[in-house]
């Protein structure tokens, strides 16, 4: 059983063996889980989400050796499409200015 779950953190709402740590990404939260016995874990959580009870995983595994490499190069993938269209379109402007 995943320690990710609702019902995992309803049953150990402050674990003594593990922390959960919570990064917010735009509206997506990832939660990283170092637990003894299950190893490391992550979860993608719609953090954002205005109902609780839609605010369970969507998704949950293992991390793995590669992951930090793929999510730097995801970042550097956004980093470069963002820097294309500030050079294309300028800088974004306000939504109030016309």
């Amino acid at each position: 059983m995943s320690s990710h779950s609702v019902k995992a953190r309803a049953r150990h709402p402050d674990p003594v063996t593990f922390a959960r740590e919570q990064h917010q990404v735009n509206h997506i939260l990832f939660e990283l889980i170092n637990h003894p016995q299950a190893g490391f874990t992550f979860a993608l959580i719609a953090g954002e989400a205005v109902n609780a009870k839609d605010r369970k995983p969507l998704f949950t595994g293992h991390v793995s050796d590669d992951m930090p490499e793929q999510l730097h190069q995801l970042a550097s993938r956004i980093e470069e499409l963002q820097k294309k269209r500030l050079v294309e379109d300028g800088p974004p402007r306000s939504p109030a200015v016309k």
